[in-house]
């Protein structure tokens, strides 16, 4: 229990690191690491879903009933902003297209997604904290 614990600890805490290294390498010149953070981040991003399938599960089987409801929309909404930026920066970095407009949406998608990151951990805290400290004992 306790190695699954600190297998959590450790895919949250690198996809903290890993969003905050994409707000950081977002501008050029080279948007080699900012790509490359963004590409690793996918099988972290499942990892991290993997990990909280049961609860996801539990609030789909329960619904509006379930009190924690709201926070899942609220995850719902951050993994939708999230895979959209994660889409729409292949185009990007794999020079598809001229359009202009997969580099507003994956500016705007990516904005949002740190904004809802922050909602995200503040509706999480106790969790976190939880976790932390029941792996530290």
């Amino acid at each position: 229990m306790l190695r699954r614990r600190w297998a959590r600890i450790l895919i949250d805490s690198t996809l903290l690191v890993g969003f905050i290294a994409e707000f950081i390498t977002r501008e050029g010149p080279d948007y080699g690491v900012h790509s490359w953070v963004g590409i690793v981040l996918v099988p972290i991003i499942i990892g991290h879903l993997l990990s909280n399938a049961g609860w996801i599960r539990r609030i789909l089987k329960r619904g509006r009933e379930d009190r924690e409801f709201s926070l899942a929309v609220t995850n719902a909404a951050l993994g939708t902003t999230a895979t959209i930026c994660i889409v729409t920066g292949f185009p990007i970095w794999l020079e598809w297209s001229d359009a202009s407009i997969w580099a507003t949406v994956h500016t705007v998608t990516g904005f949002a997604s740190i904004i809802q990151m922050v909602v995200h951990l503040a509706r999480n805290r106790g969790r976190i904290r939880q976790l932390v400290g029941r792996a530290t004992v």
